[in-house]
């Protein structure tokens, strides 16, 4: 088994083809995962492939999992999302008391929902709010 990328934005939204074998004929209920989330749209293509809309997440690695006609297969560790990255922050500075609302803008902060977190040097931020996946309050 096999993917024909191994990772994406944590935006999903782009389509990876997953090879294998005995996914059946058209018709059949043939589906993918990525990690323990189901693919936006799956379409069966021939036998040893289906093509996998790929949902939104965040992490290093994850699974990739088929099933077709009740049959389950798998390739471990066959995904991983893009990286979140910091590029800059709507401020430079601030009172050291904190207390103070800062937006770090970036690339790979995924979808709302997951727990984004901002960290300011080695400090935890007192909250955090997802914006986009390239911003985070």
């Amino acid at each position: 088994s096999s993917v024909s990328r191994t990772n994406g934005p944590s935006t999903g939204g782009n389509s990876v083809t997953i090879f294998g074998r005995g996914l059946g004929t058209a018709g059949y209920s043939q589906a993918g995962r990525i990690g323990g989330t189901a693919c936006e749209s799956s379409s069966w293509v021939s036998d040893s492939s289906l093509v996998c809309k790929v949902s939104g997440g965040v992490g290093t690695t994850a699974g990739v999992f088929v099933t077709s006609g009740g049959q389950r297969g798998s390739l471990t560790a066959g995904w991983s999302y893009n990286a979140p990255a910091a590029s800059s922050v709507s401020r430079t500075n601030g009172p050291s008391t904190g207390g103070n609302s800062v937006t770090i803008f970036g690339r790979g902060l995924g979808t709302a929902g997951y727990s984004q977190a901002g960290r300011i040097g080695g400090t935890a931020c007192e909250s955090s709010s997802w914006v986009s996946d390239s911003s985070l309050v």
